[in-house]
């Protein structure tokens, strides 16, 4: 680094601390003194500033952060579950699921079963014939019989 480089960085830094504010005075003022000309400090300082007010963070953007973090930690805490809630959850949800397996019927369950009701129908409908011949046999007889 030249000497003369090394006279603008101290300048800079005896005058730009970045605290929250950037004088444009006084660093228009130490580039001035370590040689630059009036419209290359003009261009530099204008640029610094610019870039200081559109990055640093003010203590009120700080305020506002912390606010919204803090609440973004509260929304947690009281959302979220514990360990010991969750065992609960997932030993219901288990039960659920086991009985869900005990009571639910396979395909080959209903298959078996709609079988039996055919079996079933079946049988029905053949009573349903036999009383129905009863019947007729009986209304036969009785229309025979009468005078």
């Amino acid at each position: 680094m030249t000497d003369r480089a090394r006279k603008r960085q101290d300048a800079w830094r005896k005058t730009n601390k970045l605290n929250g504010t950037f004088n444009t005075h006084e660093a228009l003022k130490a580039l001035k003194s370590s040689g630059f000309d009036e419209k290359q400090a003009e261009s530099v300082v204008e640029t610094i500033n610019k870039a200081v007010n559109e990055t640093v963070a003010t203590k009120a953007d700080l305020a506002i952060l912390t606010k919204t973090v803090e609440d973004i930690q509260e929304n947690i805490k009281e959302n979220m579950a514990t360990k010991d809630e969750l065992k609960v959850l997932t030993k219901t949800v288990e039960g659920i699921q086991e009985n869900i397996k005990e009571n639910l019927a396979t395909k080959a369950d209903l298959k078996a079963q709609g079988i039996e009701i055919a079996n079933l129908e079946t049988r029905i409908m053949r009573m349903m014939w036999l009383q129905l011949m009863v019947m007729i046999s009986m209304f036969v007889t009785v229309v025979v019989t009468l005078p």
